[in-house]
């Protein structure tokens, strides 16, 4: 297909709080963001990408990406918010030669669509709306497909359930990985070293277990994994990413690059510039980017009652219909040591949570204490904060991101 086009849909702001500052093809799930995953499948194609203008120039300013939105023949549209994976190539060649156009459903919800010669009627949902209803008339009208192979994230939670199938379906995309060979790390301990993968400079000291006998492990360039650490797979460690002495890495993790990873890790996904390097739990947590959990941080991801979860965001309760939901928390928040959180806790953006017991299952973004009723992280403060941070790793915040966080900001200053 000549091109690939990756869009926010109508219920985006359902991956609250990473869709404060982020388009969902951002999402990490397995050992890449959803965008890098299509490139990776798709050399080929034209990767394009529409959303909402201020989160769309955010993307493409951050990544240095340019985007030719001129949609021509033979054009693969998909929701950003999908995992796509290994068996996808074959069912959507096998659907292009029975149909000229149809939509792409699972359990009969439509997350994309295919047009071999472009319709002017359908295109002209993307000329009205930033974002796309997939719901629409338009779309209504041409043959409904159900594909296994792609896996929807509606809610953030909802990635870590397939973490750990999607790392093991990324080790066959990680082309410019090496094989594991014992020779080259003495005193390591390697279970099923075929399974593991590593990118260059990998440092990892002796006395160190990597279990890829549940799963894959992959490990990126320049990564540094300190003596007494255990990681089990499936795992996938990013670029330049340090594991601290004596980290206790169960299955099902993702971490992003240049994160900082320490303690007792289960089933989480840790963007990129991320640190929970202290000892403490952290299970079936979402973490955005710049986020540091002070030493000592501990959540919940189970109730004592044994019970499903339900998951408070901005405007809606949702039941998760899980029993293990942990933390998901926005970009740049920060908790102190000791700090607590209680099952199924949402996070919001900039925050800086210091409190003496168990949060509240849900703590606003620029919140200053994490209580419902804590004072508000003043904006020049917030931004002056993470200027700072960011300068730290050589990185700079961009007007399109402040803007973006101002956004939520007057958000929650209008609700307080």
């Amino acid at each position: 297909m000549k091109n690939i086009v990756l869009f926010d849909n109508s219920r985006v702001d359902d991956l609250y709080p990473f869709s404060v500052n982020h388009c969902s093809w951002e999402l990490r799930c397995g050992a890449f963001r959803v965008f890098e995953r299509m490139r990776i499948q798709y050399p080929k194609a034209n990767l394009l990408f529409h959303s909402r203008k201020l989160w769309l120039d955010s993307f493409l300013k951050r990544f240095e990406l340019n985007n030719d939105t001129a949609f021509s023949d033979d054009t693969l549209f998909l929701s950003g918010n999908i995992i796509v994976g290994l068996g996808f190539d074959n069912d959507l060649r096998e659907l292009i030669k029975q149909y000229d156009s149809f939509t792409i459903s699972v359990n009969d919800v439509i997350y994309g669509f295919y047009l071999k010669n472009v319709d002017n009627n359908i295109m002209s949902i993307f000329e009205r709306n930033e974002l796309i209803d997939l719901g629409s008339e338009v779309l209504s009208k041409l043959p409904k497909i159900n594909v296994k192979s792609i896996k929807p994230i509606n809610y953030l939670w909802e990635s870590l359930f397939i973490n750990g199938e999607t790392i093991n379906n990324d080790f066959e995309l990680c082309n410019s990985y090496q094989r594991y060979f014992l020779s080259g790390h003495h005193g390591v301990f390697a279970l099923e070293p075929s399974n593991i993968l590593l990118g260059k400079n990998v440092k990892i000291a002796p006395s160190v277990v990597l279990d890829a006998t549940g799963g894959k492990i992959i490990i990126g360039d320049n990564v540094k994994i300190m003596p007494q650490s255990t990681i089990i797979g499936p795992c996938f460690i990013g670029d330049n990413s340090v594991i601290k002495i004596g980290a206790k890495i169960y299955q099902d993790n993702s971490f992003g690059e240049w994160c900082k990873i320490g303690g007792e890790i289960e089933n989480s996904i840790i963007h990129a510039f991320t640190n929970k390097q202290h000892e403490g739990f952290l299970g079936h947590s979402y973490l955005g980017e710049w986020v540091n959990l002070g030493a000592d941080t501990n959540n919940s991801d189970l109730k004592n009652t044994y019970s499903e979860i339900d998951i408070q965001l901005p405007d809606k309760i949702v039941k998760t219909g899980k029993m293990f939901v942990g933390l998901m928390c926005g970009d740049h928040t920060k908790s102190g040591i000791n700090s607590m959180f209680t099952t199924g806790t949402v996070a919001g953006v900039c925050g800086i949570i210091v409190k003496d017991w168990f949060m509240p299952n849900f703590i606003k973004s620029f919140s200053w204490g994490g209580k419902n009723n804590s004072p508000q992280y003043k904006f020049d403060k917030a931004i002056e904060t993470a200027k700072i941070v960011m300068a730290r790793r050589n990185r700079n915040l961009i007007d399109e991101e402040v803007e973006l966080l101002r956004i939520e900001y007057n958000k929650v200053t209008s609700q307080s």
